[in-house]
């Protein structure tokens, strides 16, 4: 079993991609991954799989099937104590009416089996990575029911295997119904600065939406709850630890930010005196 982390910043967040949020999104994967990659082609030139597409493309905050989380818990936790605020509603003396809350984090442990581990190569990564590329009206067709020759000659299928083939030239049409239907913990490359700096690895989903404790995929979910009152203290330990936005945002904006928010007027004056 393996161990990995995420943060939320709302217990109401769900344990699921941002592709799959919004029905638009969702209808729409292969078309973001096209648009993005037609605006800024040179950004995404050294890619060589799906996978990496979508990694860059999760960087730059498009909607993905990949869902972050790390290895190192005290990430997590500073991602659990992002600000994020709610309207409730509340009754009132004449009518109802609402008021903003700030929301309680999460950091949600995900113990997974050693059976849905995968490295950045895999062929079963493929599948699920390739899937971003396929059309809505394909991937609503995919039967994941059918015996494994039928599946794979159905037409949504031998359309999802060209895709795989632009990647791997000798990929045979043998994949596995119930492959689609997972969610794998994989291990990327070290490449990516953010990876590097957030002991970085992602949840790659098929048809699969959200992870459930206990699903067949094997993966346990416990979570412990970060008082919202508590957030501003413990950012303010995790800095001294060296975990805030410079260090986990590696990206120059982001320092920039960081540094200048951490000056008070009195530190600026100083500093130009």
């Amino acid at each position: 079993m393996v161990t990995s982390y995420r943060g939320h910043g709302s217990i109401d967040f769900k344990l699921q991609p941002s592709i799959f949020r919004r029905h638009s999104t969702k209808e729409n994967e292969h078309i973001l991954l096209r648009e993005l990659i037609a605006a800024h082609p040179e950004d995404f030139h050294g890619d060589t799989s799906a996978l990496e597409t979508l990694v860059r493309m999760q960087h730059y905050s498009l909607p993905t099937r990949l869902l972050d989380v790390t290895f190192n818990p005290l990430v997590a936790l500073y991602f659990a104590c992002e600000i994020v605020k709610k309207r409730v509603p509340i009754k009132g003396p004449d009518r109802p009416t609402t008021r903003t809350i700030d929301m309680d984090g999460h950091v949600v442990v995900l113990t997974v089996h050693k059976r849905r581990i995968r490295y950045f190569d895999s062929d079963t990564v493929s599948c699920l990575a390739n899937l971003a590329r396929l059309s809505w009206n394909y991937k609503k067709k995919i039967d994941t029911d059918l015996e494994q020759t039928s599946f794979n000659d159905s037409t949504p299928v031998k359309r999802l295997l060209h895709f795989i083939r632009q990647e791997k030239n000798g990929f045979l049409p043998e994949i596995d119904p119930s492959d689609l239907d997972s969610i794998l913990l994989v291990k990327p490359k070290q490449n990516n600065k953010r990876i590097l700096a957030q002991a970085g690895a992602f949840f790659a989903f098929g048809l699969d939406e959200e992870i459930v404790s206990g699903s067949a995929d094997q993966i346990r979910v416990e979570r412990i709850t970060v008082d919202a009152k508590s957030k501003p203290k413990i950012l303010g330990e995790l800095d001294k630890l060296g975990i805030n936005e410079k260090t986990m945002f590696p990206e120059i904006e982001r320092a920039a930010r960081y540094i200048t928010g951490t000056l008070s007027a009195g530190d600026t004056v100083s500093k130009l005196i």
